[in-house]
């Protein structure tokens, strides 16, 4: 088992293979994003350059989560989380119709609330959600410097028995 940064290998780029099976649940997600924040998907435009970075970025983090939390997986919540992040920290999406940052903040919430709905279904729990705490996500992911990790336990705080 590898102990020191050098006995480890070095993360790659996805192959266009894999890059492609990454992308087709991304937008797949992403137009159903566009209709809840009710923009029409054709008046929205993609930075394709940032996802794939935004997708690779979440890997290393699956290899991450592999080889620091003793094989323990990410999990879906944890890669919403991080979608979210990134979205929010790289802003790949833009429109003439909103100003991009309020765009790519709704994108982004959208991708957090989409993994809590998987996740609470899949574990048989539920959300803790009201408005007030809707408010108080979409004013922090505007005004505040969340990190991954605030965003990971955030979404980890607002599911419930």
């Amino acid at each position: 088992m590898p102990n020191r940064p050098e006995e480890f290998p070095v993360f790659t780029s996805l192959s266009k293979q894999t890059m492609q099976e990454k992308l087709k649940p991304f937008y797949e997600h992403l137009y159903n994003a566009f209709e809840m924040i009710g923009m029409d998907h054709k008046k929205i435009y993609v930075h394709e350059k940032i996802i794939y970075e935004i997708i690779e970025k979440v890997e290393q983090r699956r290899v991450y989560f592999h080889i620091f939390h003793n094989k323990f997986e990410m999990g879906e919540l944890n890669e919403g989380a991080l979608f979210c992040f990134w979205i929010l920290k790289f802003n790949p999406f833009y429109s003439a119709q909103i100003p991009n940052n309020i765009l790519n903040i709704k994108i982004a919430f959208y991708y957090l609330m989409m993994a809590l709905q998987y996740y609470t279904r899949k574990k048989n729990k539920r959300m803790n959600i009201t408005n007030n705490i809707i408010n108080d996500i979409l004013y922090a992911f505007q005004y505040r410097d969340l990190s991954k990790e605030a965003i990971m336990l955030l979404a980890e705080s607002l599911v419930i028995d």
